[in-house]
């Protein structure tokens, strides 16, 4: 511990939060820079646990002295970590932990290549759960052990890889047969997915080895993939963003077929919940959530709209993103576990602060969003994908985008030119389906309104200083209790409902309303001002860089409170605010009916 104090004091002054985070030119603002340096933070200050080095390397090093959770997962912890601090670096001593971390892992190699325990038989009629954990954790150690060497090129590191590569490939015919893939039915996070896992690290092998071996292998794991139902959600999607790996190298048209059918079987089959994510386990009853499998849904839907340009995948990432995952963000910086009851969040007993997968796993998630929020399609053109705060630099332009708070239901998003190229570029914005409509004012002179979702394009040549601002109205929506959203005026008699304001998901949080939740409130009834107009007229927005974890919509309205006579008055706020505060009941369905 002391060691990474000293590094702390050395280097946290002398070098930017991103200044060397990677290659990418977005440098996130506001809420997204808080929750990324939240995670890192959690690395950093917290130590109970603290993340140290033994305590790291336990899942490969396992000394029976220092039991830790989850270390039979031989490289979970340790393989996760690595890759979080390698792609995602906080500054110079990242970079020397990562060194430790990674020389310290490959010290515990078995002869045969894989990492724990080496009594463990893989063959056909051995193979059990206790072999799935093993294979679970080596296939996410062999990713980060890739996304390490990706930064450093060591010629050790590859070596420990494609032993790890060859030892797979050596029990893949044992480990694939019927007899055992039967076996591991219903094994939640010991199923057959940990097998599976390994399409992601296997593609990464193949691309950084040029040994084709390993990426003919991983083509075989998307068809062994089992039906969603009953199966550990981050294991069966993990399995699909490896399966969009190799889609990127190869640009196989069958890959990219059977990703978007498995996907479409989610949403049809009802999979996809309505905060935009997905349970730990794909079981209707199951009540809890999990980090990793949000991170994943989200890194998917960007894969996906990567490769097919279709703005479904992107609406599916930003409902994920905004009511899913980041609401799934503890105030300590981790990701987790949390509990579900009919009405939405519940508090429960012992959160689960994931320091074990979620806390890292969410982190990765967050760089990929980083990589996703403007890009440069092609020559002359950028665009802008998700309306979040930062700044982007390519060779000859820079922009910083601010989004504003506003008033009657509508906020501003600011593109400032810092630099501009001398020749004609488009700038494209996204207009989103939860948008009805964006004016476009640009040096302070109104340019165009856009009704219809897709994208705006901005034609010219821009200069220093440039202005162009964006004031958008978000669409209210209201969902019924079967997630079919409704027309305003079929709420004139009471009804369970879900309220989304652009791509935010509101509730009741009872850090800020803790009357609401006070005993009786299942029948508690929130009153709707007559007319949408005039709804739209409470909602206002909080300013993303003055206060990052409240921009979002809020607004407030009277309520009948169960068993209670007098009109009371609740605030409804997005369920990504959670964040903020310990772990409580914040619900987002609720009886409501016009007053």
């Amino acid at each position: 511990m002391l060691e990474r104090i000293v590094l702390l004091v050395g280097f946290l002054f002398l070098f930017n939060s991103f200044a060397l985070a990677d290659n990418t030119s977005f440098f996130p603002k506001g809420e997204l820079e808080k929750r990324i340096l939240w995670v890192q933070d959690r690395f950093d200050f917290v130590h109970d646990p603290a993340f140290t080095d033994s305590f790291i390397l336990q899942d490969v090093r396992l000394d029976p002295n220092c039991p830790r959770r989850f270390q039979e997962f031989s490289g979970d912890i340790s393989g996760r970590f690595l890759e979080a601090i390698s792609v995602e670096p906080r500054g110079e001593y990242y970079k020397i932990w990562a060194d430790r971390i990674a020389h310290g892992i490959i010290k515990y190699q078995r002869e045969d290549g894989r990492f724990g325990y080496p009594e463990l038989i893989f063959t056909k009629d051995k193979v059990g759960r206790e072999h799935m954990a093993l294979l679970w954790g080596n296939g996410r150690l062999l990713v980060g052990l890739i996304s390490y060497y990706q930064t450093k090129n060591e010629p050790a590191i590859l070596d420990a890889c494609k032993k790890m590569g060859d030892f797979f490939i050596k029990i893949f015919d044992e480990c694939s047969q019927p007899e055992v893939i039967q076996r591991l039915v219903n094994q939640g996070a010991n199923g057959f997915i940990c097998f599976t896992q390994w399409s992601e690290g296997l593609e990464l092998l193949a691309r950084a080895s040029g040994d084709m071996k390993y990426r003919e292998t991983a083509k075989k794991m998307e068809p062994l993939l089992q039906p969603p139902q009953k199966q550990h959600s981050h294991g069966y999607i993990t399995t699909l963003r490896g399966d969009m790996l190799i889609w990127e190298t190869t640009h196989d048209t069958d890959i990219l077929a059977r990703n978007e059918k498995r996907f479409a079987q989610l949403v049809e089959e009802g999979w996809i919940q309505t905060n935009g994510g997905v349970a730990e386990y794909f079981d209707k009853t199951y009540p809890r959530d999990e980090g990793c499998s949000e991170a994943d849904f989200l890194r998917w839907c960007l894969q996906l709209f990567k490769a097919t340009g279709k703005e479904t995948y992107l609406e599916y990432a930003e409902r994920c993103l905004f009511n899913s995952l980041l609401p799934n963000q503890f105030e300590t910086g981790d990701f987790g576990h949390h509990t579900f009851d009919g009405w939405g969040y519940i508090s429960a007993p012992g959160p689960g602060r994931a320091w074990w997968c979620c806390t890292m796993h969410g982190l990765r998630a967050m760089h990929d969003l980083k990589q996703s929020v403007i890009s440069c399609p092609e020559s002359g053109k950028m665009q802008i994908n998700f309306l979040l705060s930062g700044e982007y630099y390519t060779d000859n332009l820079a922009i910083k985008t601010h989004r504003i708070g506003g008033q009657n239901g509508s906020f501003d998003y600011q593109i400032n030119w810092l630099t501009a190229p001398e020749n004609e570029w488009t700038l494209i914005v996204r207009h989103p389906t939860w948008a009805e409509t964006i004016d476009v004012v640009i040096n302070d002179k109104p340019e165009m309104t856009s009704s219809n979702p897709g994208v705006i394009q901005i034609k010219r040549v821009w200069v220093e200083g440039d202005k162009v601002l964006l004031k958008v109205q978000p669409k209210i929506r209201i969902l019924n209790a079967e997630q079919k959203e409704i027309p305003f005026d079929q709420l004139s008699n009471q009804q369970k409902v879900a309220v989304f304001i652009g791509p935010w998901l509101v509730g009741v949080n009872a850090m800020e309303n803790p009357m609401f939740h006070g005993e009786p409130y299942s029948d508690n009834i929130i009153l709707l001002p007559k007319t949408l107009q005039e709804l739209r007229q409470k909602i206002y927005f909080g300013d993303e860089v003055r206060s990052p974890l409240q921009s979002g919509p809020r607004l407030t309205l009277p309520y009948r409170h169960s068993g209670f006579s007098e009109l009371c008055h609740v605030t409804l706020t997005p369920i990504s605010e959670r964040s903020r505060n310990i772990e409580v009941t914040h619900s987002f369905w609720f009886i409501a009916k016009v007053e």
